[in-house]
């Protein structure tokens, strides 16, 4: 039986989990949002189902391996399983929920569809199997985002054909319209390629061939084409930021241990204001509508991942008007006064604190640490083109004159980072943007559920 200790420390981020029997052979594969909670679920008391039962008794051993989203743990798990073919994962599924991604030739327009493994036909180019069909239906619905594609029969082709007016997914944008010419069969093509490189985890082909297509475009001054393949290719890279093959953590299980190490490694290199690593980041950030129930968030990250445990939130109580500058003051000025009091249990103090904005956000922030005689680091996350803002020094220097030492200070200038949109520092700092910007909304949210029912 494996320790509980083992298990309470498993990280609180996705992955996959590996249960291995005695002789260490793997057993069972699965994917997880949380490796602590969802691994935590199998080793609870009374456990009603028979056949996960069984499947407990005869872990001796787990290995887990960390992922950054939701998308990867699934095409992770797929190809494990097809790897291993673990003795638990047929058992407690039914054979016929395996899908394969299928690109299947059907007249002058090829179709992305998902199949059993009985209706696959011959030509069909196959991914998978996927172990459950909500799997491999996530990934198609992630891919035709990026890039709209044909799934129709046939006969609906030709039906919308006639009626000369697109299907409901022509008319939403996940669909060319390929059966009323809005695309041409060689440019077709291109998206067919691309969804296949999407599938065989070919991320820097796509992104290259994206630009090389632009480029040409702009040249010909075709600058609405350029600009749909611009567009493309940001909700792609989007994607792709947190997007890595599954090869890639197979070939390296702490590949996200490695990346987070870097990350913090160039980001003290990057920033002239910090001395030390960052162990612990502190990242701010203000929700609200027209002021009303405004909230803060707090999230942390503790050596480059985020800690859920360490999260905090801050209700506005000053300010009904909306002054996001202002309520970033309230909070910030809430949270670091916290240390100062004996009678509250300490949070820390953070190596570097980040806040969702430009120079307005990061100025209110240096001048509460000032004002409370706190050096702390300062950096803001500029949404326009992911701006690293900071101040050229964060310490005010009182100003000499005639050796008489004045009460105005010196204001350090405000300096600009653009980082490289594929840099392991900007993934982490939007991780940590991101997740304060959907911990503040849902907090927001609450207060003005909140407000409605009183």
């Amino acid at each position: 039986m494996v320790p509980l200790e083992k298990i309470t420390k498993l990280p609180r981020s996705p992955g996959i989990y590996k249960f291995l029997d005695s002789s260490g052979r793997i057993i069972y594969v699965g994917k997880a949002k949380s490796l602590a909670n969802r691994v935590g679920q199998y080793f609870q008391k009374n456990l009603k189902d028979g056949k996960t039962r069984q499947l407990v008794e005869n872990v001796a051993d787990i290995q887990v391996i960390e992922v950054f989203s939701e998308l990867e743990a699934l095409i992770l798990e797929a190809e494990l399983i097809k790897k291993y073919q673990p003795k638990y994962n047929i058992n407690l599924k039914d054979n016929k929920s395996y899908l394969y991604i299928i690109i299947r030739k059907e007249g002058d327009f090829k179709k992305v569809l998902t199949a059993r493994k009985s209706d696959i036909v011959r030509g069909d180019v196959c991914f998978g199997p996927y172990p459950d069909s909500f799997v491999a239906k996530y990934i198609v619905r992630s891919m035709r985002r990026i890039f709209p594609f044909r799934d129709c029969s046939t006969n609906k082709f030709a039906k919308y054909y006639k009626l000369g007016s697109p299907c409901l997914y022509g008319h939403i944008g996940l669909c060319t319209s390929p059966c009323l010419g809005k695309i041409g069969r060689e440019e077709y093509e291109q998206v067919i390629k691309r969804v296949a490189q999407f599938l065989q985890g070919k991320q820097k082909n796509i992104v290259r061939d994206l630009q090389k297509t632009m480029t040409d475009a702009s040249k010909k001054q075709n600058y609405e084409e350029a600009e749909k393949i611009k567009i493309i290719l940001q909700r792609y890279e989007y994607i792709q930021q947190s997007f890595r093959a599954p090869r890639e953590f197979m070939e390296n299980p702490y590949l996200v241990d490695d990346i987070y190490e870097m990350a913090l490694k160039e980001l003290a290199d990057a920033l002239p204001i910090l001395d030390t690593l960052p162990t612990r980041i502190e990242c701010f950030d203000v929700a609200n509508v027209s002021g009303k129930d405004a909230a803060v968030s707090m999230v942390v990250a503790l050596g480059g991942r985020l800690e859920k445990r360490e999260y905090k939130k801050f209700k506005i109580k000053l300010s009904d008007k909306p002054n996001d500058v202002f309520m970033l003051k309230e909070a910030l000025t809430r949270r670091f006064l916290h240390e100062s009091r004996k009678d509250l249990v300490s949070w820390g103090l953070p190596d570097l604190v980040v806040v969702d904005g430009g120079k307005g956000q990061v100025g209110v922030a240096v001048d509460v640490l000032n004002s409370l005689g706190l050096d702390i680091p300062v950096i803001g996350l500029a949404k326009k083109e992911e701006t690293v803002v900071f101040k050229g020094t964060q310490k005010y220097q009182p100003i000499v004159i005639d050796s008489h030492r004045e009460c105005s200070e010196a204001i350090p200038s405000y300096k600009e980072l653009l980082l490289p949109k594929s840099s392991e520092v900007l993934k982490l700092l939007q991780r940590l943007r991101d997740e304060s910007h959907r911990f503040a909304r849902v907090y927001h949210h609450h207060l003005r559920t909140q407000g409605t029912f009183r």
